[in-house]
Parts: structure tokens; sequence; C-alpha cells
């Protein structure tokens, strides 16, 4: 199987380019996810009530099913934050074991 071949283009963005989007991509993510935690504590807050007094009388398998629900969202987003942090981790050695671009006037 042969390699494949990629494009001549204009623009190739720097190394440090590249890991500034790589560190964009992963704030964007971590943003995505905390508007996910929010609304499923707003949903688990609105199903057991104010007072903690479930307003709406559900059953205990109902009870059950809903933090079924809940335990495998968490569990989702924990797997998504393991590879966001794999990600970043990737990123930042990339990052150092490559060393900086020709013409980089940082003191490094």
């Amino acid at each position: 199987m042969s390699m494949p071949t990629i494009p001549e283009e204009n623009f190739r963005p720097s190394k440090n380019e590249v890991v500034i989007d790589l560190l964009k991509s992963i704030a964007m993510e971590e943003t995505a996810i905390s508007h996910l935690l929010n609304a499923e504590a707003e949903k688990i807050q609105a199903f057991a009530g104010k007072d903690l007094d479930f307003p709406s009388c559900p059953s205990n398998e109902f009870i059950l099913k809903f933090n079924g629900q809940t335990t495998k969202l968490i569990d989702i987003i924990v797997m998504k934050e393991w590879l966001l942090l794999r990600k970043m981790e990737s990123a930042i050695e990339y990052y150092h074991i490559e060393g900086h671009d020709e013409g980089c006037d940082c003191e490094e």
C-alpha cells in the first residue's frame, strides 16, 4: 500500500499555531462539556425538586432509571475528559520534543 500524498498548500501553519489550535479546540470542548453538565444538574434539580420532595412523585423504578441515565452521561463525560487530557498531553509533548520553529525569538 502506498503512502498518501499531501497536496501543496500556500499556507502551512507553524508548529506554535498548530499547538495553539489544538489547545483552543480542547478549551471549546471543555466549554461544551460544562454546558452539558449544567443542563444535567438543572434536570436533576427539577426531578428532585427544590426541597428534595420529588414533585412529580416518581416510582422507585423511575428513580432508578433516571439515576442510570445520569450515570451513563457522567461515564461518557469522564471518558471524554480523559481523551481531552491525552490530547493536551500530546500537544504539549509535541511542542517540547520538536523544539521551536526556525526564526523563533524566544529565550528557550
